[in-house]
């Protein structure tokens, strides 16, 4: 690799030392026995504690830190810092022992359904937007054109030999893949085709039609799905914060990855106000078909599934139930007891936003007071500011795991 930038090379290269150290290390491999053995639905010693910070320009701001000017390698260095200070938050984090490089996939359309999706932006930064969606009429849905990706093997070796020049003998590069997208995303490619407000009018004014719409976009993953498995580029999601023993499949060749050797996933975010009925008849009975796909499944995000708990369990290869914030955790324990395991998600403003820890403490002895005997891991996500506060993360991991051992 050529660069004129031969100290931001140096200082990358020294951070990446100190990534594999750690990924390396005898600490690594007990947070990994945690998350394996909760995604495995084993009594782990005490639940994994998992923070996901949105706000890391307000935890390490990227021009006071990062050293090089060329974009490649300040990604890079960035990428790694960030690794860095998640070990310093203190939580259940695992680090790789590989760079990570994506396979090079191309899609044949200018855009995904072949129709390009707009946004409106409120102008106030990180501030609200809205779709400017390019289906408006029932005869637009014959515009829509099914996603055909094709592999660039070339560009995906030249990638990893980009990473492996910089990192490999730190970080050996890994090439990865799986389908693209956020799995059974339906709901979401919908509200972006048709507009939020729109989609939901539909399901009570034109229901067939919203059936529809629904099959096609069903349709359409699902081909994707056998395309990425054709091209020969899916690769084990089974490790890190996914660990389990239950993938990949006992009948794994050792190379060739099927979608039956990988998680999946599903939500239902925009069907947050959709009712129970509407959400299994618009919705879940077209997911069904994408997730029974995958060896093992996770459903669930910030929508609230109090109401919709069984509907969820009708899924046949779950394993992960996400309770959100706003989720009944005591309803969700009740139905699921140790069959399943449970990704209980904190409230993220209760956290930044609280003058100290002691309405946290006593939420979380609470819930894994309720939750004794259910698989469960603890995640904090969607923060979007620590208010001025990082060490508010730091005490907050702390006493999660100190709660969660006390509880186990």
């Amino acid at each position: 690799m050529t660069t004129n930038d031969p100290a931001a090379r140096d200082t990358i290269r020294g951070l990446a030392e100190q990534v594999a150290e750690l990924a390396a290390s005898d600490e690594m491999a007990r947070r990994q026995r945690l998350w394996n053995d909760v995604n495995s639905l084993r009594k782990p010693e005490r639940p994994p504690v998992i923070c996901h910070p949105n706000c890391w320009e307000e935890l390490i701001p990227r021009a006071e830190v990062v050293v090089s000017q060329d974009p490649f390698l300040a990604e890079v260095e960035y990428t790694l810092r960030m690794m860095l200070y998640k070990i310093e938050i203190g939580d259940d984090t695992i680090l790789d022992s590989t760079w990570p490089v994506h396979a090079v996939v191309e899609l044949e359309t200018a855009d995904l359904w072949g129709l390009p999706v707009g946004y409106t932006h409120s102008g106030v930064d990180r501030g609200a937007w809205h779709y400017v969606h390019p289906i408006r009429e029932e005869a637009d849905l014959d515009r829509i054109v099914l996603p055909v990706y094709h592999y660039n093997e070339a560009a995906t070796q030249e990638s990893l030999a980009r990473m492996n020049d910089l990192l490999g003998d730190f970080l050996p590069a890994r090439q990865i893949g799986w389908v693209p997208g956020p799995g059974a995303w339906l709901h979401g490619w919908a509200t972006m085709l048709c507009g939020v407000q729109e989609l939901l009018e539909a399901m009570m004014d034109r229901p067939q039609w919203v059936h529809r719409l629904m099959a096609t976009l069903r349709d359409g993953h699902l081909g994707v799905m056998t395309q990425f498995e054709e091209m020969g580029i899916l690769t084990l999601n089974n490790d890190g914060l996914m660990a389990c023993d239950d993938l990949p499949q006992p009948d794994f060749d050792g190379a060739h990855v099927r979608l039956r050797d990988l998680w999946g996933r599903g939500e239902s975010q925009e069907f947050q106000g959709v009712g129970p009925k509407q959400y299994e008849e618009f919705l879940l009975q077209y997911q069904l078909p994408i997730l029974e796909r995958s060896g093992l499944t996770y459903y669930g995000c910030c929508e609230d599934l109090t109401r919709k708990i069984d509907l969820v369990l009708t899924i046949p290869n779950l394993r992960k139930f996400i309770c959100s914030p706003w989720t009944d955790l005591e309803k969700m324990v009740g139905a699921v007891g140790d069959r399943y395991c449970i990704e209980w998600r904190q409230k993220a403003t209760d956290v930044a936003f609280a003058p100290d820890l002691s309405p946290i403490r006593e939420h979380l002895k609470r819930g894994l007071t309720i939750a004794r005997g259910t698989p469960i891991q603890i995640v904090l996500q969607e923060l979007e500011t620590v208010d001025g506060n990082p060490q508010r993360l730091r005490d907050w991991a702390a006493a999660a795991k100190e709660i969660g051992a006390a509880l186990a």
